[in-house]
């Protein structure tokens, strides 16, 4: 089978759950057939299954509350209704439990993803309680809207990188990862993204990817290049300086 057989390229965000229904059924269909596929697939799943704890838990303002309530008292109230209907089902009753308790998540999800942004911003990159990190990747051009993340194993021998934002390139070019040790760069992976500016590989590298200081994403001809010759698109530092 040739590469243009295998579906690679569609595998990050099948394990991430952002393809649409076609594209998921078009992947599940040839996962059941290709062996080389599936094992691919079970490495970004793994990797996937490790995102919700690569971020520490952050805890609701201590204020939260009092704001909550006070939002609450201040809603406008619907006047009573006089006219009598049926018994009111255990459900209903519950209907304005489940809404204040809507309200409360939404907040505590409000406060948890400007929480993340900062830290983004702040190019740090987060680790899980088991090891495994979280890199966050910037664009060179800050009119740029470019974003990715580098997924590095516990162990380091493991990686994903995932991108969004990145537009499509000719067919005579693709984006090429490059690791940063000492100054020196060794390429990790070449990939290209899709019509929705969305691109995601594995990281494959000569050593651990714990070795590495930093990394960067460079516009290379189909195929890579022994070293970086294109102009810069994103980079990160995977350990802190």
């Amino acid at each position: 089978m040739t590469n243009e057989a295998h579906i690679l390229d569609l595998l990050p965000a099948y394990a991430l759950g952002s393809l649409d229904s076609d594209e998921v059924s078009r992947v599940e269909a040839h996962l059941s057939s290709c062996l080389i596929c599936r094992n691919e697939s079970n490495s970004f799943q793994a990797v996937a299954d490790q995102l919700s704890f690569a971020m520490p838990a952050a805890a609701p303002s201590p204020d939260l509350k009092d704001r909550l309530m006070q939002r609450v008292k201040t809603t406008p109230q619907q006047p009573r209704r006089t006219v009598q209907g049926p018994p009111r089902s255990w459900l209903d009753r519950l209907l304005p439990v489940w809404s204040l308790a809507s309200l409360f998540f939404i907040f505590v999800l409000a406060g948890f993803s400007l929480f993340l942004w900062q830290r983004v911003d702040r190019l740090e990159y987060a680790t899980s309680p088991g090891g495994m990190r979280a890199v966050p990747l910037t664009a060179s051009d800050p009119a740029s809207r470019a974003t990715g993340y580098v997924l590095i194993s516990t162990d380091g021998d493991s990686g994903a990188l995932v991108v969004d934002g990145l537009p499509p390139l000719g067919e005579s070019q693709q984006y090429q990862l490059w690791l940063i040790l000492d100054g020196k760069r060794t390429s990790g992976a070449v990939f290209s993204t899709d019509e929705k500016n969305y691109g995601g590989t594995r990281i494959r590298a000569p050593r651990s990817l714990l070795d590495y200081s930093s990394v960067g994403i460079t516009i290379e001809p189909t195929g890579g290049s022994p070293q970086p010759t294109g102009p810069k698109v994103l980079g990160g530092l995977l350990r802190q300086p």
